[in-house]
């Protein structure tokens, strides 16, 4: 299962598009990517579930991202070993923070 929250919503000359931020219970493969455009909203760049190639404004030059807009921002897991918990947290890469300039 994923759950998602709304993190912003953006309302820009390329249209309108929503940072979320989303939690899974099971890790499995392609789940966000698939959850997401179930619900209508594929992930930017990820034409394998129905987001465009090229993101065309209202005028102007189209812009595209050569990954999918995912980011692991905070993983927590249980070590299996010695079940330590453990936590890790990595900013926004630069190209998606880059991508979200443009969008705004």
């Amino acid at each position: 299962m994923s759950h998602y929250q709304v993190v912003e919503r953006i309302d820009s000359q390329f249209g309108k598009f929503t940072l979320v931020r989303v939690t899974i219970e099971t890790g499995r493969t392609h789940q966000i990517r698939v959850h997401m455009a179930s619900i209508g909203h594929p992930v930017v760049g990820d034409r394998l579930y129905g987001a465009p190639a090229e993101i065309r404004p209202r005028s102007g030059p189209a812009i595209s991202l050569d990954r999918n807009f995912l980011h692991s921002a905070e993983l927590q897991l249980t070590q299996p070993h010695t079940g330590e918990h453990l936590e890790f947290s990595n900013p926004l890469p630069t190209e998606l923070e880059q991508f979200l300039r443009t969008l705004r």
